[in-house]
């Protein structure tokens, strides 16, 4: 990697967990010599897959980002992510907090923890899907000093509003952290896409409509951390109020 600068894929990919050949994609996509870290969507694989994911890791010699359905923690049921190094080893995994109501139907629980992981190239925190909502996501992470957000997607958009509404919010994420924000979906009959903001709010990527990886190289020199240092936490006492 080039000082302060690391190439991301942000994989629009096919949905295959539930098919024949549920690690394909991750197959073809790690092949790609252009990323050193390659982002999957969310729920791309089952957890029962894990093993089999971090060999494609150490194969491939990539760190990978990688959404997972989870439903072998002690009886529970997460939507999680996996950050898997290019030794093959977990470097670090975020289970989705703010839930759907769809997956509050389907009987998945909320992590709880909001941890950034650290890598050679800078910290890195996960944003699962909806979570991408939530301001005080983003914020945990960037006081804790990540540069990148990775946003793994899970069907795409459903309409032109939430389409102009998701990345208004990732390009808001990046510009009121001075952050990287980075995600993909993937490619199915909604409107699948791949996003990336620099920590300005300035527009690196927007693909939609394509079943592809799209790249592009961040330079983590640009993050700047805006306005935290102006921040009033003894006034934000109603945000963290259950109510």
């Amino acid at each position: 990697m080039e000082k302060n600068k690391v190439k991301i894929g942000l994989v629009i990919a096919k949905p295959v967990k539930d098919s024949d050949a549920p690690l394909s994609e991750l197959r073809r996509y790690t092949k790609n010599e252009k990323a050193e870290v390659i982002l999957f969507p969310e729920d791309h694989i089952y957890s029962d897959k894990q093993a089999d994911l971090q060999a494609i890791a150490k194969e491939s010699g990539k760190w990978i980002v990688c959404g997972m359905d989870d439903r072998n923690t002690g009886g529970k049921h997460y939507k999680h992510a996996l950050v898997v190094d290019p030794q093959g080893d977990v470097a670090g995994h975020h289970r989705k907090t703010s839930l759907t109501y769809d997956d509050l139907s389907q009987g998945v629980s909320p992590g709880e923890a909001i941890e950034v992981v650290e890598t050679p190239f800078g910290r890195l925190g996960v944003v699962i899907c909806y979570e991408m909502h939530f301001p005080e996501v983003a914020r945990a992470y960037a006081l804790q000093g990540a540069q990148i957000i990775f946003n793994p997607v899970g069907a795409g958009m459903w309409h032109e509003t939430q389409y102009q509404a998701w990345t208004s919010v990732g390009r808001t994420r990046a510009s009121e952290n001075g952050i990287f924000a980075v995600g993909c979906s993937h490619h199915n009959d909604a409107i699948p896409f791949a996003y990336a903001y620099a920590p300005d709010g300035t527009c690196l990527v927007e693909a939609r409509h394509t079943n592809r990886m799209v790249t592009v190289t961040l330079d983590l020199s640009l993050c700047i951390g805006m306005f935290l240092e102006h921040r009033q936490p003894h006034l934000y006492q109603k945000l963290v109020d259950p109510k």
